[in-house]
C-alpha cells in the first residue's frame, strides 16, 4: 500500500491554510468546533502540524481574529474614502460579511477567559481606529460632536448593523426593514446641507 505523497508548503502558506479552516468551521459549526485535530483534518495535515505554528487553540483563535480585524479595518479605510462617509460605513457595517464570525468570537470570549482580554484589546483598537477615522467626517454633522461624539456614532451604527446582519442570519427580519430606513434617514440629516 502506497502512501500518500507529503505536500511541502511555505510556512505562510500553511498557516493562511489552517486560518482558513477554522474560519470555516466557526462559522459553520461554531467556535467549539475547532480542534486541532479537527482543522488538521480540513487542511490535510496532521495535528503536530497545526501546534506547531499555534500551540495552543487559544493562539489559533487569536490569529485569526487578528486577522478578522486587520481585513475589516482594510475593507473600512476604503468605505471613508467615498463621497458619503456615513452613508458607506452604514451599508460596510450592514453588509459585513464577517458578522458570523464576529459572534463566534464574541461567544469564545465569553467561555474562554484567557483569552477575552486580547479579544477585547483587539476590538478597541479596531474601534478607535473607526472612530478616528469618522472623526475627519464628523465636521459635516449638524449635531455638536460634544453630544454625538465620533465614537458614540461608530458605536451605534455597529451595533445597530451587526444586530440586523446576526437576526437576518438566523431568519429574524422583522423591523428591519423600517430600521435600515430611519437609519438611513438620520444619517442624511445629519449631514450640513
Amino acid at each position: 500500500m502506497n502512501k500518500p505523497k507529503r505536500i511541502r508548503r511555505d510556512p505562510e502558506t500553511t498557516r493562511t491554510l489552517i486560518l482558513d479552516a477554522t474560519e470555516r468551521l466557526m462559522v459553520d459549526e461554531g467556535y467549539a468546533a475547532v480542534t486541532s485535530r479537527r482543522v488538521a483534518q480540513e487542511v490535510g495535515i496532521n495535528g503536530a502540524t497545526v501546534h506547531y505554528y499555534y500551540p495552543a487553540t487559544d493562539d489559533l483563535f487569536i490569529a485569526l481574529h487578528k486577522r478578522m480585524t486587520e481585513r475589516q479595518l482594510a475593507e473600512f479605510e476604503q468605505v471613508m474614502t467615498a463621497e458619503d462617509p456615513l452613508a458607506a460605513l452604514w451599508t460596510f457595517q450592514s453588509g459585513w460579511t464577517q458578522s458570523a464570525l464576529g459572534v463566534e468570537f464574541l461567544a469564545l470570549a465569553n467561555h474562554r477567559k484567557s483569552i477575552r482580554d486580547v479579544l477585547a484589546g483587539t476590538t478597541d483598537e479596531a474601534r478607535d481606529a473607526q472612530t478616528q477615522a469618522l472623526a475627519r467626517v464628523s465636521s459635516q454633522s449638524v449635531i455638536d460632536p460634544e453630544i454625538l461624539p465620533p465614537i458614540a456614532l461608530t458605536t451605534i451604527l455597529v451595533a445597530i448593523a451587526r444586530t440586523l446582519a446576526n437576526e437576518e442570519r438566523v431568519g429574524i427580519t422583522r423591523g428591519h426593514e423600517e430600521v435600515r430606513t430611519f437609519v438611513k434617514w438620520a444619517l442624511a440629516n445629519l449631514r450640513r446641507p
